[in-house]
């Protein structure tokens, strides 16, 4: 039978283990990024947004989220996408078209590179002249 001290040992042991553990994991775990879009319009437009993984020495591009929303007339972004990719680095790339599909705009490009902590968001703002602006927001 273990004695009152080995027992206090193993139970002290598996507490810092279990903290040292969590506080590696926590270091190394990647956060996640999300996309919301605004549009100062007057009328809304479908906004298409494809994000691909650039090129790697091993691989090639790789579509990692596509998505086509109607985005109705706001000053400020609405709420997208959650948790679309990792921390990382990617090309992003969207083309505007107005709701009929009279007109259209882009395509129009940005590197996006989300890093550092959790929920990082790329907004997408439809500009009055159908042009795109891209603000990415830091933790």
């Amino acid at each position: 039978m273990p004695t009152r001290r080995e027992l206090l040992f193993s139970v002290g042991g598996g507490v810092v283990g279990g903290a040292g553990v969590y506080t590696i994991m926590s270091v190394l775990s990647t956060g996640y990024a999300d996309i919301e879009w605004a549009n100062e319009r007057d009328e809304e437009v479908w906004v298409e947004t494809t994000v691909t993984s650039p090129d790697g020495f091993f691989s090639s591009a790789e579509v990692e989220y596509e998505s086509r929303y109607r985005i109705f007339p706001t000053q400020h972004s609405r709420g997208g996408d959650s948790n679309i990719v990792e921390t990382g680095a990617y090309n992003v790339e969207v083309e505007v078209e107005s709701k009929n599909g009279s007109q259209s705009a882009g395509p129009f490009n940005t590197r996006w590179t989300p890093a550092g902590c959790y929920h990082q968001r790329l907004i997408i703002r439809v500009l009055r002249d159908m042009s795109v602006e891209f603000i990415q927001t830091e933790c």
